[in-house]
């Protein structure tokens, strides 16, 4: 049948990882670099080809990140599906595969994404979460937060929320929907309750810069820490300040959550 086309959605736990992209050899293992060999072997052929629909970070985790395989013949999807998570390491899942075509591209297609950034100011970090969600010290006004949450609403030039690395056209992006949550369930089975207080951080937009969620995140911690007031932050949303206002958040609490395709 000549050329074949996959979408495929994985999660992945990114601790021992140096995020999604391939780095050199000499650089230290990715995902897209396991799940290549992956797929090396199953069409035994080093020519698949995978694009995925955002580079997440070292240290960063996925729910739902979406990539597109170009092999070199058909495989069954739930025989790839198998075969594929018989040769992956444990802490990488492939959820589904799906045939698509070449006009399917994860990063083009892609209408708009979702990023969930789980954290607590619970102290010390527990054993079980310590690289699942990030921890900092110290009391947190969540009101304020809150009303941080709903001024990144909107389309904006995230100037102050962009780390060099990746070259981009502009940086403007548009945000549909922000909000922070108290007391998210996380904790089940033998830890349940090993958590108190947690937070969630969602955040749904067009697209995202490098470390741009991380940078809003640092923004609404410094916030609830009282070392940012609002006006500084709408300031730096709407470029009237430049520079960075907050701190990089850690990369352990942020997940790719979902894609959103037509």
């Amino acid at each position: 049948m000549g050329i074949q086309f996959y979408k495929i959605k994985t999660t992945y736990k990114g601790s021992h990882y140096l995020g999604w992209q391939v780095q050199s050899k000499y650089q230290g293992r990715t995902i897209q670099g396991e799940i290549n060999k992956a797929l090396s072997k199953v069409f035994k052929s080093l020519e698949v080809k995978t694009v995925g629909s955002g580079r997440t970070d070292a240290g960063v985790h996925a729910i739902g990140q979406v990539f597109r395989v170009e092999a070199p013949f058909f495989i069954d999807n739930v025989a790839l599906c198998r075969a594929l998570n018989s040769l992956l390491p444990k802490d990488i899942k492939i959820r589904e595969v799906a045939l698509t075509d070449s006009s399917f591209h994860p990063v083009h297609s892609a209408k708009s994404k979702e990023y969930r950034y789980f954290f607590t100011n619970e102290w010390p970090p527990s054993p079980f979460y310590f690289d699942s969600i990030s921890y900092f010290k110290g009391p947190l006004d969540v009101g304020k937060m809150k009303k941080a949450t709903e001024l990144f609403l909107g389309s904006h030039d995230f100037e102050n929320f962009f780390c060099e690395g990746t070259p981009v056209k502009h940086k403007r992006r548009e945000i549909f929907e922000c909000e922070l949550v108290e007391k998210v369930e996380m904790g089940i089975g033998p830890f349940e309750g090993e958590i108190d207080k947690l937070f969630l951080f969602r955040v749904r937009g067009s697209g995202f810069l490098k470390q741009m969620v991380r940078l809003m995140v640092g923004a609404v911690l410094e916030v609830g820490k009282g070392q940012l007031s609002l006006n500084s932050l709408e300031a730096a949303i709407n470029n009237h300040s430049k520079g960075k206002v907050g701190p990089v958040a850690p990369p352990q609490g942020l997940y790719l959550y979902k894609v959103f395709y037509n």
